[in-house]
């Protein structure tokens, strides 16, 4: 069952097939038998009867000139006949098997002497060669006998074995020609299904608008077809509705935090009963700060996918925003132990300067988030063909290849084996790469364990 659909289809096809040249070469091969057989029946009767009419007084010449005349019709040097008495003696004989004895029995004589008829076959010889044998009792005008006359069988055997060896040769032939017809057949049929499959696959959560070509054809891939679009109806609506309700949860929650933030600082810069009461004030001042930024973060998404993430561009220099960022985040260092350093030249760009910073910054925290005490984060800036770029490195576990190709997906947290604290709310790459991309730029990122992250971003230099 591991399969491809294509190649079960070919083998079935094949085994049937097979199974049915194989009943059909048995069949044909059992009916030219019997055919054969029956027409060598009718041939030995014909000889029989001429033989018990024109032999009539008896003598070994006469004999064998009334058979040789009557079995003409059968292979002569194959074919005899014997008029035997009734204790099995030969009186007359002609042909090569009459001189090796009677043909017949004593139980078989006893029959056709009881007014019996025999036809049927007999092997003789020490190659036991197959005869087809018909006798009868002989008439009175020479007393009582049995007439024998018997014909190989050696050319119905040669005609069937070489019809079997026919079939063993043209059955696989025709196999493997029936096997590759049905190849393409089953590749011609299911290309449509790899066709919708392609397409399906290159349907994302960014591109729900798009749809699975219908088949013109009123068939069941056209139901297929219909089906899978139908699903991507729902999955869109589903996520629209999904964006729309982030987006408005999200405009609610900022007020209410900014509310408690303020509460919360005045509450601070006054006079408050006990150290106790202080620390808690100030957690809970983390905690709303925290919120808030995630709320921050949830709404950029949303404006991103709803195409609303309004850019101001003008003229800036990545240095000097990395320069700025790492101003704000050098106590955080500091408290870590960690160097922050700033290398490269200018790199100028048609940028939004407050989104830049928005990048650079989650980019340069995630790094001091998984970089251990007394390491170093280098940001550099450069500039390349394709544009303005800066990459933000750490020191730290870096990341298996598996964690890579998921790392600026929503809400994913990567291995908790790199360390780090572990209050992220799996957004800050998402983000970045959502900037990135609204200024038609790139992001990635390039990493090894044991060899530390290296996270890249290219904008282009002007508009074009």
């Amino acid at each position: 069952m591991s399969l491809r659909i294509r190649t079960r289809l070919t083998l079935w096809y094949t085994a049937l097939l097979a199974a049915i040249l194989l009943a059909a070469g048995i069949f044909l091969v059992l009916r030219l038998r019997v055919d054969l057989v029956r027409q060598t029946d009718r041939a030995l009767t014909l000889a029989a009867n001429e033989i018990s009419v024109d032999y009539k007084s008896g003598g070994e010449s006469e004999f064998r000139d009334v058979t040789d005349a009557s079995l003409a019709g059968l292979p002569r040097e194959q074919s005899a006949a014997q008029i035997l008495a009734p204790g099995g003696r030969v009186l007359d004989a002609a042909g090569d098997p009459g001189e090796r004895g009677s043909i017949l029995g004593h139980p078989d004589i006893a029959l056709v002497l009881r007014g019996g008829t025999i036809l049927k076959t007999i092997r003789l010889g020490r190659a036991a060669t197959p005869f087809r044998v018909i006798a009868f009792r002989f008439g009175p005008g020479t007393g009582q006998g049995v007439l024998v006359v018997a014909t190989s069988l050696a050319e119905v055997e040669r005609s069937a074995s070489r019809l079997i060896v026919l079939l063993l040769i043209a059955g696989p032939l025709a196999l493997i020609a029936a096997a590759a017809g049905g190849w393409w057949l089953a590749g011609r049929a299911l290309r449509p299904v790899a066709r919708m499959t392609a397409e399906a696959r290159e349907i994302g959560a960014d591109r729900l608008t798009d749809r699975v070509d219908v088949p013109k054809a009123a068939d069941e891939l056209q139901v297929l077809a219909t089906t899978l679009n139908g699903m991507l109806d729902r999955l869109a609506a589903a996520m629209d509705r999904q964006r729309r309700f982030v987006a408005d949860a999200s405009h609610e929650l900022r007020t209410p935090l900014a509310v408690m933030r303020a509460e919360l600082d005045v509450s601070l810069g006054g006079e408050v009963a006990g150290e106790g009461a202080r620390e808690v004030l100030e957690s809970a001042r983390e905690e709303v700060e925290r919120m808030s930024r995630t709320v921050n973060d949830m709404l950029v998404l949303a404006q991103a996918d709803e195409g609303r993430l309004a850019l101001a561009r003008d003229p800036v220099d990545l240095s000097d925003v990395a320069a700025v960022v790492l101003s704000r985040v050098k106590p955080y260092a500091d408290a870590r132990r960690t160097e922050l350093r700033l290398a490269g030249g200018p790199a100028p760009a048609l940028a939004d300067r407050s989104r830049l910073e928005h990048v650079i910054s989650n980019l340069v925290d995630n790094a001091l988030r998984h970089s251990p005490e007394g390491k170093t984060v280098v940001v550099t800036t450069w500039r390349s063909e394709r544009g303005s770029g800066i990459t933000v490195a750490d020191q730290g576990p870096g990341m298996p290849p598996e964690i890579l190709e998921h790392v600026f997906d929503r809400f994913f947290r990567g291995d908790p084996a790199r360390g780090g604290p572990a209050e992220s709310s799996g957004l800050g790459l998402a983000i970045c790469k959502e900037i990135v991309s609204a200024h038609g730029g790139e992001i990635w990122v390039t990493s090894r364990p044991g060899d530390g992250s290296a996270f890249s971003l290219s904008i282009p230099s002007n508009e074009s």
